[in-house]
Order: C-alpha cells, then structure tokens, then sequence
C-alpha cells in the first residue's frame, strides 16, 4: 500500500474508532408503556416523551398506550418473554405484585443518590416500596371525599357551609336529603363488584380503627353495617351495587343523589361535559375515629435492564419541581409531591383542590401485597353479599377475613 493510501486508511479507522468509542450517535431508544389515553395526562406524557428527547437528541422515548383492562397481562407477558418496555407507568395497588415478581429493577440506589424521597406524601411513597426496597417513583396521586348539592342543602333547612363531619351524621343528613316521591336519594357511592368497590369502602374500615388484616373485627363491621343500613333505609339506591364511581357521579350530577363519595379526578368533569345546574361543593369524608381515605393514582417504574441509567434520567426529569408541579395540573391530577401541594398556589386557591389535597394526607396505600387482587376481591364479595341482604356484614366479613387470613398467611 502507498503511504498515501496508507495515511488515508488510517485516518478512517480511526474515524471510525471514534465514533464506536464515543457513541455519539448511538441513539438509545426507551420505550414507555402507560394505560393513560384520551385524557389530560396522557397529553401530557406524550408532551414530555417529546421534549425530553428534544432536549437530549440521542435519547427517542416512544410512548405505547394500552387499555387499563389489557396492560397488567401485556406487562405480564412482556416479562415471560424478556422483553419487557423500559418503564411502565404502573396502577398503585399493582406495583408491589410486579415488585414480587422480579419484574421491576430495584432502584434504591439510584433514589438513595437523588435524595428527593422525604418530599412526597407517605400514602403514594410507600406505594413503590417493597420488602424494604424501592422500586419507583409515585406518578400522581388521587382520592376520594364528599361532593354535595349546595342548592339541595339549603332547600332541606341545612347549612352548606357544615357538611357533615361524623357518621352519625353523614346518616342524618343522607336520610334529610332523601325524597322518595321523587326519586331523591341522599347519598351515592360505588359499591360495584371490582376494584372500584374496595376503593370506595376501604376508607370507613381504616376511619373506625379496622384494617384487612382483621376484616372480622367489631370495627370492620360497623363499617359495612353503616353502608348497609344505608341501603336498607332507602337513603341509598340498592343499585349502587352496580355502580361505577363515573355512575355514582352521574347520578349526582343529575341531581338524583344530593352527595357521592368521589373521586378528585370529577372536578374537570362537574365542571365541564357535565355542567349540573346547581351549585356544589366538597368536603373532607365524614369520620368515625379518625380521618382515612384510599389512595388511587400510578407510580413509574423501570423494567427493562438495559437502559436502567436512561430510563431513570427521564424519570427523575419529569420530578424537577418547577416540572412536576405542570405535570399534575396539566395531566389534571393531584400531588403527590407535598412540597408542591404545600408551595404551589394552584391547588390552594382552588375551593374543590385544596379539599382533596387536604384528604390526601390521610390516604393510605392499598396492601401493598403481591395478591391485592385476591383480597380485594374478597372485600367485594363481603359488600355484595352485606348490601344486597343476602348475608349480614357480619356473616359476610367472617367469610372474607378466612379467605384474606389465608392469603396473608
């Protein structure tokens, strides 16, 4: 070879040396699976995924929307087939299933090194923990309180400006609200056979001192006996067996139930395609002996090994307080960062928000455990049977405390 040729050759290999060494153009891509669709936080997930990868050009995160009933087997199945995304923004109450399986890298460490945990609420931190481990980042937060039809208030000879504070009377009031010649009903919740009921009811257990490790107490049944004595007093409609938390809203928001038990994720809702034609309001939950309220809300988590670096950077971007705090009002949630709820003018200048955030404080993590599904199905079995007769809340949480006992076992 002549030495021009020679000097030529060398220059391209070590080009092409550099190139290999340096990785500058190698282009990582995360792939991101989330169930969030056709909603404000899904516009803001794929806003972020955008931006994110325009501010770091050798990162594309491409963002795959899956049906809430479909993503725990597709998630499932991705992890059988070691091909799981990179990160999934994962249902709360799920998160410690996928954790006992081996499906979620543990990200201790790299929590340990970023030093924000002690700035979220307890409830959606202790979410992502597992034996002791961490392994993720709360998303967002919501959870349910008390919506009320102010002009019905007024009408029924009650103060607006007092909703009800205890159980006692939250019955007093449902049964003062209620108007059976017009098909009237004082109260409406969700008391259907699915995750939705076990959401709805978990707060009156934990309010009267129960919990799922005890469904059988005397506390745990005087918590199911007030949502049947409810019922059986027609202050309740018997149909709220059926009832999805949207139906319980509907029903509110046609003014056939004067309050419901709801969710923070409504308020765009009364306020917008909804529209009642009448003025309400929201109150932290009537209590018994203490202030309880379920935590519903997603965390993310990373899943694949082999961009956990990556993939970590972009969720730890998305937690940068200034954009964290556009996250949740943009995707239409709560926070589950308190210095944010606590810093933030939005949330506090809101009437509806400032209740929720308030009601946030006190929500608790459902489990975790590995087999929530199971011991929440059997919590609705117990409801079912409680409010349609055919068992008494008694009878029927024994049989739910056997099935949990052997789960927890």
């Amino acid at each position: 070879m002549s030495p021009k040729r020679w000097k030529r050759f060398l220059g391209v290999a070590v080009l092409l040396s550099f190139f290999v060494a340096s990785g500058a153009h190698a282009k990582v891509e995360l792939v991101l699976w989330t169930y969030h669709n056709n909603n404000a936080m899904a516009d803001r997930l794929i806003w972020e995924a955008q931006e994110y990868s325009r501010l770091n050009p050798d990162i594309t995160i491409t963002v795959r929307q899956i049906p809430f009933a479909d993503l725990k087997r597709e998630l499932t199945r991705s992890v059988a087939t070691g091909n799981p995304p990179d990160i999934a923004i994962i249902d709360n109450p799920d998160h410690a299933s996928f954790a006992a399986m081996g499906a979620l890298v543990d990200l201790t460490q790299y929590v340990s090194k970023w030093g924000e945990a002690d700035k979220y609420f307890p409830g959606p931190w202790a979410s992502t923990i597992w034996e002791g481990r961490n392994y993720g980042v709360p998303q967002n937060s919501n959870t349910v309180a008390l919506y009320y039809n102010v002009d019905r208030f007024k009408d029924a000879g009650l103060d607006p400006s007092q909703p009800p504070e205890t159980w006692e009377d939250l019955v007093a009031y449902a049964q003062k609200l209620t108007d059976s010649t017009r098909g009237y009903y004082g109260l409406s919740f969700a008391a259907i056979r699915s995750e939705e009921g076990t959401f709805q009811w978990l707060p009156f257990l934990q309010q009267n001192g129960g919990s799922i490790e005890a469904l059988d107490s005397p506390e745990a049944i005087e918590a199911l006996q007030l949502w049947a004595d409810l019922v059986r007093s027609g202050a309740v409609s018997r149909e709220v067996l059926n009832f999805t938390q949207a139906d319980a809203m509907q029903q509110f928001a046609a003014g056939s139930a004067a309050m419901s038990i709801n969710g923070s994720w409504q308020v765009p809702e009364l306020r917008g395609s909804m529209n009642p034609e009448f003025e309400w309001s929201v109150a932290l939950l009537p209590y018994s002996k203490q202030r309880a309220s379920a935590l519903g809300g997603e965390n993310w988590a990373v899943m694949s090994r082999n961009h956990v670096q990556e993939a970590w950077d972009f969720i730890a971007w998305t937690q940068e307080r200034s954009r964290v705090e556009q996250h949740y009002i943009a995707g239409g949630r709560l926070p589950s960062r308190a210095d944010v709820a606590e810093e933030s003018d939005y949330w506090d200048s809101d009437p509806a928000y400032r209740v929720f955030v308030e009601q946030l404080k006190y929500a608790t993590a459902r489990g975790p455990h590995p087999r929530w599904p199971e011991i929440s199905n059997a919590i609705q079995l117990a409801i079912q049977s409680a409010l349609s007769g055919q068992a008494s809340p008694e009878a029927a949480l024994r049989q739910a405390a056997q099935t949990v006992a052997r789960i927890l076992r």
